[in-house]
Formats: C-alpha cells, sequence, structure tokens
C-alpha cells in the first residue's frame, strides 16, 4: 500500500508536469487543495500517535485555515494548518505534529501550523486581526469534526460578530498600507497578483467582511445572499480564475514562491497560455492587457461592495435635500442611485447625466447604480453619442473638479467606452518598456489629473500659465485624447484623425477643436526637441516658433508637456528635463511676441557678448590680446556663451598653457560645480585637441558612474579644445570631490596608455553572479538628418541603454572620421535617445549616400553587441 508522503509526492509531480505542459486545469488550487488534504487524512490513519491519542478520548482536528483553507493553494503557496484540541493540549501533540509534518518538510513545502486548544485559538483571534482573518478561512480536514464546529460557532459568536467594524476598520487602513507598499495592479506593468490593489487580496477583504457584516459562508452565498449579482459573482470567478492561473505559471517560472509578475517572466507566462503577436500588438502587451482587464473589474466590485454593503463603519456624508438632485437619481447613504431600470429606459440621458451629478455632488454611484449602467449600456447608440445635450454633459464633466474620479467610475462601469468607442481601444493597451508605468488609458487619465490640479501646483510658472488660459476645457480634452492615436505606430498622426472624428461627431467648436486637434498632433513637440535639438541654434527655435504659431497655443502645450510627462513615469520630468524644456518655452515666446530671430540679431549678440567681457576683464589685459581672443574663439562659442563663463574659460586655458610649458606628458584643465536650479553638475574639461578625445572622456565618465546629459564641444583656433558638459549627479551626494579626484585619475592613465577603456567598461559590463532582471528590449534605430540644422548633420540613435554605451557610439563615430560639435544625451527609463550634430573632417555635413550607410550599419552592429 503507498504510504501517504509517497502519494502526495507522486501526485504533486503529476501536476507540475502538467502545469508545465500546459494541460493543467483550470480549477488548479482544488485540485492541488485536494491533494494536500488527501495527505493529512491519510497520515492520521497512519499515526500511531493519533489513534492513541482517539483511544484516550483526547480528540482533535486538523484544520486548514488561511489561502489553504480558502482552496487557494498555487504551486509554491504556503501551506497553513492547525491541530486544534478542546480544553487541554496534551503532551504527545508534539509528536503528532512532527509525525503529520516532518514529511512536508523534507517535501521542501513551506509550512505554517500551529498546535492550540479552542480557547487558545479565540483569544488570539480577538487580539489580532490577521489571526482572526487566518481563522475566518478554517477548513475542517479530518480528525473529531465536532472540535471545528464548536470552534467555528465559538469565534462567530463571540469574536467575529463582535469585532466587524473593527475587522472593517482594520481592513481600510490595511487597504491604505497594500496602496503605498504594492500600488494599484490594475495598472501597473509589473503587478503584485496577491496584494497589489485590484488583485486576489481585494477578493478576501470582500469574503472576510460579508462573513463578518452577513455570516456569509462560503463564498458562492455572495451570489445567493444578493451581495452580487449572478453576472457580477461569474465575472469575478472569471478574473478570478485568470490570475490563479498566471501566478501558478509565475510560481513555476520562478521555482519560488513570488507574486510579482516582473518582466523577465511576462513573455514567457504569455506565449504558454496561448496569447499571439497581432498587428501593432506584441502577445506581452496583449496578455498584459488583459490581466489588467481583471485587476480592473475586481477593484472596482471591491469598492463598490465596501460602499453599497459595508458603509456603516464609515463616516457617511448626510444626504442632500432631494431638490438638489435630477429626476430619476436619489442620494441614499452618501451614494448616488437611478431609481429603477423604468425610469433609465424612458429617459436615457440618466445614463451620463447620473455621472455629471456624482461629479458635482462629490459622491460615488451606488452598486445598484452601476448595475443598471451595465445593464442599459445599449440605448448608449450613435443618436446617443451625437446629441448636443449629452455631449455638454461630458464637456461639465470634464470642467468640474471631480472629472477624474467621474471617469474612473465611467471607465469601471464601461460608459467611457460605450460613450467614446475610439478610447475603448486605448485603455487597456499595455506598452512593453520600463518607461511607462501606465497602460495607454489610465496614463491618459493620469495626464488628465495633473492637468486638474495645475492650480494646486508650487510651480508659479505653471500657476501663471494656467490661469491664462480663457478655455482651460480644451487643454483637458486634449489631455483626454493626446495619446487616442497608440494603436500602432505614428500615433501622433492617428491620433489627430481620431480625435478630428470624436470632436466632430461632438459638434464642438471649430476653433478650438483646431487646437485641440494641434495638441494631439504635437503634444511630443516640446520635449523631443528640447532633448534633441541644440536650444542655442537660432533656426531651432525659430522652427519650433513657426511650428506652434501663437502664443495660447504655446501655453498650453507647455502645460500638457508638463502633465504628459509628470503621468508617464518618475523618470520622464528630470530636473535637467524641465529646464530644457522652459527654456525652449521662453525663446519660442521670445519670438512669437517680438518676432522671428535673424543673422542681424545673432551678430548683435556676439557684439553684446564681446562688450561684456571687455568690461570684465578690460583692466586687466591689452585691447590688442582681448581683440587676439576673440580672434581665437568660434562664432559658435561666442554665440552660445555668456560672458563670464568666457572669461572663467579664459583662466582656464591660462592654466592649461602654463602646464603645457612644464610637462611632456598629456596635460588637461578639469574643472567641475554643481548646478542645484538644473538638477546636475557642469563640467569642463580643456586639453589640446586631438581625435578620439571627447570619446575618451565619456569612457572615463562611464567607468565611474557619471552620465552625460548634453555636450558642447569647441575647438578654439591655437588648437584648444573647451569641452563643456553637463552630467548627473555623483553616486556620493556627501563626497563627490571623490569622484572627481578619481575622474581626473582615470583620464590621465587613459591619456597615456595606463588604463584601457575598452576592457574596463567590458569588465564593468560583465554580468554578475545573480542572474541580470530582464527588460523590455526594443530593436536600435539609427537616423541621419541633415534638415534640422544649418551647418551640422544630425545622428539620432535610439537603443536599449548599458554600461559604456555612449563610449561605444563616440568611439564608433571617431573612427568613421566624424567630429562631434554637440550632443544631447536623453535617456528614458532603460532607453536612450541620443543626438549627435556631427561634420566630416573636413568641416563638411554628411551628403554622401554611401557614406551615410556606412555609418548608419556600423553604428547598429555596436547597438546590437553587449
Amino acid at each position: 500500500m503507498t504510504s501517504a508522503f509517497e502519494e502526495l509526492k507522486e501526485s504533486k509531480e503529476h501536476l507540475t508536469v502538467l502545469l508545465s505542459d500546459g494541460g493543467v486545469p483550470h480549477n488548479f488550487q482544488e485540485t492541488y487543495t485536494e491533494i494536500i488534504d488527501q495527505y493529512f487524512r491519510m497520515s492520521l490513519q497512519e499515526s500511531e500517535t493519533a489513534h492513541a491519542l482517539f483511544k484516550a478520548k483526547t480528540p482533535f482536528a486538523v484544520i486548514a485555515v488561511g489561502g489553504y483553507g480558502r482552496k487557494e493553494l498555487c504551486l509554491y503557496s504556503d501551506i497553513d494548518i492547525q491541530i486544534v484540541f478542546g480544553p487541554k493540549i496534551p503532551s504527545s501533540a508534539k509528536q503528532l505534529a512532527e509525525e503529520i509534518f516532518f514529511p512536508l518538510w523534507n517535501l521542501g513545502l513551506d509550512l505554517g501550523y500551529g498546535i492550540r486548544s479552542i480557547k487558545d485559538s479565540i483569544a488570539l483571534s480577538r487580539d489580532d486581526f490577521e489571526v482572526l482573518t487566518s481563522v475566518m478561512d478554517a477548513r475542517f480536514v479530518g480528525g473529531h469534526s465536532p472540535i471545528y464546529l464548536s470552534l467555528v460557532e465559538t469565534l462567530q459568536k463571540k469574536v467575529v460578530s463582535k469585532k466587524a467594524v473593527g475587522l472593517g476598520r482594520w481592513l481600510e487602513d490595511q487597504y491604505k498600507v497594500r496602496i503605498h507598499t504594492f500600488g494599484d495592479a490594475s495598472h501597473l506593468l509589473e503587478p503584485n497578483l496577491k496584494e497589489g490593489i485590484g488583485t486576489l487580496r481585494d477578493y478576501h477583504y470582500i469574503l472576510w467582511l460579508a462573513r463578518a457584516f452577513f455570516n456569509l459562508r462560503a463564498p458562492r452565498d455572495l451570489e445567493y445572499m444578493g451581495i452580487l449579482s449572478h453576472n457580477e459573482y461569474k465575472t469575478l470567478c472569471d478574473h478570478l480564475a485568470l490570475i490563479w492561473l498566471v501566478r501558478n505559471q509565475l510560481h513555476q517560472l520562478s521555482g519560488r514562491k513570488n507574486d510579482r509578475m516582473a518582466f523577465e517572466y511576462q513573455e514567457e507566462i504569455a506565449k504558454r497560455l496561448g496569447f499571439k503577436d497581432q498587428k501593432d500588438l506584441l502577445a506581452v502587451e496583449n496578455f498584459l492587457g488583459g490581466v489588467h482587464v481583471s485587476m480592473a473589474s475586481i477593484k472596482s466590485l471591491y469598492q463598490s461592495f465596501i460602499t453599497s454593503h459595508i458603509s456603516r463603519w464609515r463616516g457617511i456624508k448626510k444626504d442632500v435635500d432631494k431638490k438638489d438632485t435630477v429626476a430619476g437619481l436619489h442620494l441614499s447613504q452618501g451614494e448616488l442611485n437611478v431609481n429603477s431600470g423604468t425610469t433609465v429606459l424612458s429617459n436615457p440621458f440618466l445614463l451620463i447625466q447620473v455621472f455629471e451629478q456624482s461629479s458635482r455632488l462629490d459622491c460615488h454611484l451606488s452598486m445598484e447604480a452601476k448595475r443598471l449602467i451595465r445593464e442599459f449600456l445599449f440605448l448608449v447608440d450613435d443618436a446617443f453619442r451625437k446629441s448636443e445635450k449629452m455631449t455638454q454633459c461630458f464637456i461639465n464633466i470634464m470642467t468640474m473638479e471631480k472629472t477624474v474620479e467621474t471617469l474612473d467610475q465611467m471607465y469601471e462601469t464601461g460608459f467611457l467606452e460605450a460613450f467614446i468607442p475610439e478610447f475603448g481601444k486605448i485603455i487597456n493597451r499595455v506598452q512593453f518598456d520600463a518607461y511607462h508605468i501606465f497602460p495607454v488609458g489610465r496614463h491618459a487619465l493620469e495626464t488628465v489629473r495633473h492637468l486638474k490640479r495645475l492650480s494646486k501646483e508650487k510651480d508659479i510658472l505653471l500657476i501663471d500659465i494656467f490661469s491664462d488660459l480663457p478655455h482651460p476645457e480644451t487643454l483637458f480634452l486634449a489631455g483626454l485624447f493626446h495619446d487616442i492615436g497608440k494603436i500602432g505606430k505614428d500615433h501622433a498622426r492617428k491620433g489627430i484623425a481620431i480625435t478630428r472624428n470624436i470632436l466632430k461627431r461632438f459638434g464642438y467648436d471649430k476653433k478650438r477643436a483646431e487646437d485641440i486637434l494641434f495638441l494631439v498632433g504635437h503634444h511630443l513637440f516640446l520635449v523631443e526637441t528640447a532633448t534633441r535639438r541644440d536650444l542655442n541654434d537660432e533656426k531651432v527655435v525659430i522652427q519650433c516658433a513657426r511650428t506652434i504659431g501663437d502664443v495660447e497655443r504655446l501655453k498650453m502645450l507647455y502645460l500638457l508637456t508638463w502633465a504628459d510627462s509628470k503621468a508617464t513615469g518618475p523618470g520622464a520630468w528630470s530636473e535637467w528635463v524641465a529646464n530644457l524644456v522652459q527654456e525652449l518655452f521662453f525663446k519660442s515666446l521670445h519670438v512669437l511676441i517680438e518676432g522671428e530671430l535673424a543673422s542681424p540679431r545673432a551678430a548683435h549678440q556676439v557684439r553684446k557678448t564681446q562688450s561684456g567681457v571687455r568690461k570684465l576683464i578690460g583692466g586687466h589685459i591689452d585691447d590688442r590680446d582681448i581683440e587676439g581672443l576673440f580672434e581665437a574663439m568660434s562664432p559658435r562659442y561666442l554665440l552660445e556663451t555668456g560672458p563670464h563663463d568666457i572669461v572663467r574659460h579664459h583662466a582656464l586655458v591660462g592654466q592649461l598653457k602654463e602646464r603645457l610649458k612644464n610637462s611632456q606628458a598629456p596635460v588637461f584643465v578639469f574643472e567641475a560645480r554643481e548646478e542645484p536650479r538644473q538638477g546636475c553638475w557642469e563640467v569642463i574639461f580643456l586639453a589640446k585637441d586631438r581625435p578620439g578625445l571627447f570619446s575618451d572622456i565619456t569612457g572615463v565618465m562611464a567607468l565611474n558612474h557619471i552620465n552625460i546629459l548634453s555636450a558642447h564641444i569647441y575647438t578654439w583656433r591655437e588648437g584648444t579644445a573647451v569641452d563643456i558638459f553637463r552630467v548627473t549627479n555623483p553616486l556620493d551626494p556627501i563626497h563627490p570631490d571623490e569622484t572627481w579626484k578619481r575622474i581626473k585619475r582615470d583620464l590621465r592613465n587613459a591619456f597615456t596608455g595606463k588604463l584601457s577603456l575598452d576592457y574596463r567598461l567590458s569588465q564593468k559590463a560583465a554580468p554578475c553572479i545573480l542572474p541580470p532582471r530582464k527588460k523590455p528590449s526594443r530593436p536600435p534605430k539609427v537616423v541621419v538628418n541633415n534638415e534640422s540644422s544649418d551647418f551640422f548633420s544630425l545622428i539620432e540613435i535610439f537603443a536599449d541603454d548599458h554600461v559604456g554605451l555612449l563610449y561605444r557610439i563616440t568611439h564608433t563615430l571617431f573612427k568613421l572620421n566624424l567630429d562631434i560639435r554637440i550632443a544631447k544625451i536623453a535617456t528614458k527609463a532603460d532607453q536612450i535617445a541620443d543626438v549627435f550634430y556631427v561634420r566630416d573632417l573636413d568641416g563638411q555635413k554628411l551628403e554622401d549616400s554611401k557614406q551615410i550607410e556606412e555609418i548608419t550599419q556600423a553604428l547598429i552592429q555596436q547597438l546590437n553587441q553587449r
């Protein structure tokens, strides 16, 4: 006869193989739970201690608690089990536990066990809500069933019924902790499947609260007792099944109990679950979209359950007078209700009016109101969408204080997708990268959220610009629709066409509609121009101002750029990016107000700079020497550099010349100073110019964890390289000087051949003992642009970031005989968007198509290497 241990081992191995082969049943949890149950039952039959205890009339019960009690065991879940005795725990209880539990530890299972009397269990449950919720899930496995029944009855009578309100408040506090710790899984790209908002824990909260307040016995009672409708309960079960299925796959792939669905596992899980690549949509993006739908549905159901059924322990708003609501709606317990389905049929306008009133009164829709909206969405047809009355109601919602909260409720009920079908296509669309932290639809709502909070921002510039807007609703609608074209490539252009159709259907004002379409089509224009172009180039600023056209559009575009970036992720609106965009904004504003810049203005700027330099150093050096100094400087340097900086650089050039007189070794001057207002450091490097110098500097910076943000590279006529960098802060903010000393030492060693940058950077990039964390990847892209500058060719590079990448790029450009004069370095999470202003060694732009192809392919080859 097979022992309990052997049967358990064989059954678990068989189930694991099924999971690997994709043939695992949808009820994996129940199947695995039954395997464990069977083990305990057989163990009790095999246990001599168990037989002795029953002969001695010392009954006990083996009781599953926690997730095991709920029959939710996933592949590597903890098995929570208790041996419960009556009034006393006998001395042989420990021996019983060893006989039953030791084999499970030998099999590598995580076991959480306890040996308690009924009295002990009740006392612990009374004092600790975490223990209480675990015991509330108790389920009889084996032994003496009256012990189990006595525990359950006593717990309900003496603890659960008396602690219901306290439990509710404790769970509400835990919910806030989960938001802070794990975030809202319904729109995170690496969600926690158990503790995140909208996941399994929300479902557990519903069960515990229903047991506390309604004496619910089994999950199916949620439907039988009318707490959830038949469709709601069925939908809940379907969504839970998906999350459990994904969680089991995650456990197996990671080989441990793991609830955080990191990027490295997502593509394989999507493949195992049968998701396929579609046009403009990766299989993994389709998979994540489905997971988010399930999580959003569970989150919505939990919130509706709380507001509709468990509101007695919350502070309830006083119901307003009936005259404050429109006909067909009423307030009850602080929630907005629809009178009946008949009311909706006779007045379909209520389907959108209920949201308008919810926003105006700052109250949630009741669970029943949401049910009615879902059931009557078929009334939202083309005539409904084109109705001027309906459109005006939606516009009213966009201008109210609680816009985003109302849009959330529209999304939860399916009304937003029904009213604006085009928006439904992006609601759960996921971009598989480490840069965007939200699905596209949620990102759009977050953008609106930031725009609605503009008046409360600390940045005076944002407040002033926003207060000047005559029609802020235009900006809000642009924020809602700015990414609506993200159903494939070239989303801004697609977004214009899609938004035009929506606004035409709305019958929206033509002038304001054109503003919205411009903002949708150009929502990336400011940030891309600021981070990828030389803002000291007149042509760049003039083209920017010409494209935007008027001051009001520029102001709205600046605000949309800010909100879009803030809603994208924490790295999208750094101080560096903010300063660049602000600089472009003010320069473009100046052009729009004062008229276009022209070369005479540039000549005037150079003369003004020279005059400022004369005032600063005129008393210290001869006028002829000053004129000679100006002749040594390039026109671009004089145009882009202020008088104080020129004087500073001149002093550093003097230091360099003195050092060159006294040394045969490579000599340079290196100076770093913090720019706290820009969130970066300025580094000035001077040396005798030579080919490959810039590449060596980038390599040493990378070696010391310093990221270059921008570089302006000048060569004075006597051959002095004056390179000005903006770089990120050193890793050690307390002792930054130590970093700069180390960089100087490494530069010296690199210049004298004592340090191999290729070798050292390859060592730095080598994988550590732990496997690298996988991140989404995109194929590299190289574009040679001859249109954006009159004097330079722009090489634009987009690729996955990795250690030493900038060094490899610049070293490749050096070997291709290209002279880098300006570098704009932008990193979005794990993706780079670097732009290099280059000329050939004859000072000409790149015009030869074969040369451009050679450059492109050489860079692509480097970018594909790791």
